[in-house]
């Protein structure tokens, strides 16, 4: 080994340890930060399903039972309004019958910070077309890194938000997920557009009677908690019509609805890709560097490690009586 590369291996070796260095902390504090921002741009579509449902059809007020429902939410991202610190999202919410017959339509422009992903009051957001109502709470899903504990979610349905209780950790399609339940209702939710037949609701004696529609529900999300992706969705949701006396007088919607198997696979593999990228990044990619760079150290400290002479090496290797011979 010349000592030319003998002098050029130690700063090689200092740099490949700053460099390791380096990385890792770049993954660690930029890299994975960045992962975990909700995203400006999105394109998500859900779909929750109950193959037996009871609805009222306000334009007959006639009475279906065990009909097939779906429930399509549509989320897209309005880049253009966001910023480094706020996302808006728009959801679309319809609720139909197999044959295609609408029971009940939502949409929604919600603001929301990008790291927590609560709801902000900016860059006109508006529920069924009414600006006025406050958004407040978790505006869509929870950010990445989910805890087990409480949380608030908005109910774009009921207009407010609601208490989510985080209840058991369990596993779905093979990803780890935290189960979290709230509810909330009866909440007045409309006005019907005008009387209908009392004998629609239980009113014979009566030819037309006001009513308003009154909504529960109860919804249970399954959330990988790394991501803060949902991976699956029950929802029970029961609606009534009241008359002004606050007696409920029928029931004008009752399903259990919940995300289709195959949905449920794809949200699941969804969540595992992000949930490795995320413990790439904060973890997995920091260690090797760090590991590497204590292998690299101590490679160093051994090659900076004094070494003794040769002439000092010889006279250990020459006996004592040879040297007393030669004097």
């Amino acid at each position: 080994m010349t000592d030319a590369f003998v002098r050029l291996r130690r700063p090689l070796l200092l740099a490949g340890i700053a460099f390791l260095i380096t990385v890792g902390a770049l993954f660690h504090f930029y890299v994975y930060p960045r992962t975990t921002v909700l995203p400006l741009e999105q394109t998500r579509v859900q779909r929750l399903v109950s193959p037996s449902a009871t609805y009222l059809d306000t334009a007959t007020f006639r009475l279906h039972r065990n009909v097939p429902v779906q429930n399509t939410v549509a989320i897209y991202g309005d880049p253009q309004a966001g910023d480094d610190r706020t996302a808006v999202w728009v959801e679309f919410s319809s609720l139909d019958t197999r044959d295609g017959e609408r029971v009940d339509y939502h949409e929604r422009r919600t603001a929301f910070d990008r790291r927590t992903g609560l709801a902000v009051e900016c860059c006109g957001e508006y529920v069924d077309d009414d600006p006025g109502v406050r958004q407040t709470g978790l505006a869509f899903r929870l950010p990445a890194g989910a805890e087990p504990r409480s949380y608030t979610m908005f109910d774009p349905v009921l207009r407010r938000e609601a208490p989510m209780r985080f209840e058991r950790e369990e596993t779905v399609e093979g990803v780890p997920a935290y189960r979290y339940t709230y509810s909330a209702g009866p909440v007045k939710t409309a006005d019907l557009p005008g009387p209908v037949p009392g004998t629609t609701v239980g009113m014979p004696d009566e030819e037309r009677v006001a009513v308003a529609r009154y909504t529960e529900v109860t919804r249970t999300i399954w959330v990988e908690p790394e991501s803060g992706l949902t991976v699956r969705t029950q929802e029970r949701r029961r609606d009534t019509l009241r008359t002004p006396d606050q007696v409920e007088r029928l029931v004008a919607f009752d399903a259990d609805l919940t995300t289709s198997s195959a949905e449920v696979r794809a949200f699941a593999d969804e969540a595992a890709r992000f949930r490795r990228w995320i413990l790439l990044t904060r973890e997995w990619i920091p260690l090797a560097c760090g590991l590497l760079a204590a292998v690299l150290a101590a490679v160093f400290r051994i090659a900076t490690r004094p070494r003794r002479s040769t002439a000092a090496q010889h006279q250990q290797q020459v006996p004592g009586h040879d040297l007393a011979n030669a004097g």
